[in-house]
This record gives structure tokens, sequence and C-alpha cells, in this order.
């Protein structure tokens, strides 16, 4: 199986200023993001999209892999939704359906690269469409569908009601997205991971949580 890996990061946000590029932990927020997929050798692509010259700036300086994908004008407002980049980026490099794409959010910097090989070896040896990374209900939606949970230490039971996506990890097949217009399963395949692992920045109080 093949699996790509995108990297979504535009210019403009609304709640934190250039937030792909604010400092964290001296370093800009997305550089993280950067070099954890770069440690994910079994990878056959790693697409960077961004319509920001100094996020191009920022990865010439780390690596020569990761291809950058200039981003569409019409494809970088406030309103378009991931999966509409993602369709267009699947079509431009052309992906094929049985392929696998890997999401990475730099939003979230301190995800672990041991979950995301642990939750690609799942997807593989279990035939998955999709597996998506989630923790305790921490202001965001829980998950009020049945699901199922992948992690093999852990006990499902504790967490019924309780789980929601925390943005950090997304695989799923790419026929999934094109048929369905979603990454989502009408019955979740999920992993768990660690609470510290799963922040999500979404606003400047989100950096205090660290």
């Amino acid at each position: 199986m093949n699996i790509n890996c995108l990297i979504l990061a535009r210019k403009n946000s609304k709640r934190i200023i250039n937030k792909n590029i604010i400092n964290f932990q001296n370093k800009p927020l997305i550089y993280w993001t950067i070099k954890q997929s770069l440690r994910i050798k079994s990878l056959k692509k790693i697409i960077l999209s961004s319509d920001s010259i100094e996020i191009k700036k920022i990865l010439k300086k780390i690596s020569k892999r990761i291809l950058f994908n200039n981003r569409p004008a019409y494809l970088s407002g406030a309103k378009v939704t991931s999966e509409k980049v993602m369709t267009y980026l699947i079509k431009k490099y052309k992906f094929k359906s049985e392929d696998y794409i890997l999401l990475l959010q730099p939003t979230s910097p301190l995800r672990k690269v041991k979950d995301i090989i642990d939750m690609i070896k799942n997807v593989k040896n279990n035939d998955l469409d999709s597996l998506h990374s989630v923790n305790y209900y921490k202001g965001k939606k829980i998950i009020k569908s049945k699901l199922n949970i992948v992690n093999k230490d852990i006990k499902k039971k504790k967490f019924s009601g309780k789980l929601s996506y925390n943005g950090s990890v997304y695989i799923f097949k790419v026929s999934l997205l094109l048929d369905n217009k979603t990454i989502y399963e009408q019955i979740p395949n999920v992993y768990i991971t660690n609470k510290k692992n799963s922040l999500d920045i979404d606003n400047y109080s989100d950096l205090s949580k660290i």
C-alpha cells in the first residue's frame, strides 16, 4: 500500500494570526510537523500545501524531500474545507484510489511519531479504510456514533461517550474521500492517544496548556 502524507497550512487564520508559523518551543509551529513527517520512512510522498511564502522558506531550510504545493487562491479562503483541498491534491498528484493519505495538521506539534507508525501498521494489518486519533473530550464535539477502538492495551468501556477527534493524525483511503466526500466512516476506527500528545492549538489559551 502506498501512503502519501499531506500537510495543509494556509497563510491566514482567524483566532491566532499567522498560526502556522507562530513561535512554539523556539521554532515555527509548522517545523514540528515537518520534522515528524520526515521520520516516517514508509511514506511515498510528503506534500506541504500552502499559500504562504514564509512557510515555503521555512520548508526549504528544513528539507528538499518534501514537495511544496503553491495552493491556488480559490482554495485558500477561510471557508474552504480540508476535504476540498485534499481532493485537489489527489487529482494534481495523481494518487490512486487504493492509496492512503496521512493527514498531519501543523496545529498538533506534540504528537508522537511512534503513534503514527503504530496507526499505519493497524491500517495495513487490519485492511482499514480509515483510522483517526482521538482523546478525551476537551471542549470539542464528542463522537456520538459507535467506535471501533484499535488500541489493544486500552479498556474500551472506559472511554464510552467521552471521546472526540483531536486533530493529530488522520489516515484514510483515497477512495473513501473521493466516493463519499468525507474522511469519516459511519462506524469510525479510532486510536486513542495520550492526553499530552493530543494538544491541538486552536487559540491562544491552548498555548498555555503546555
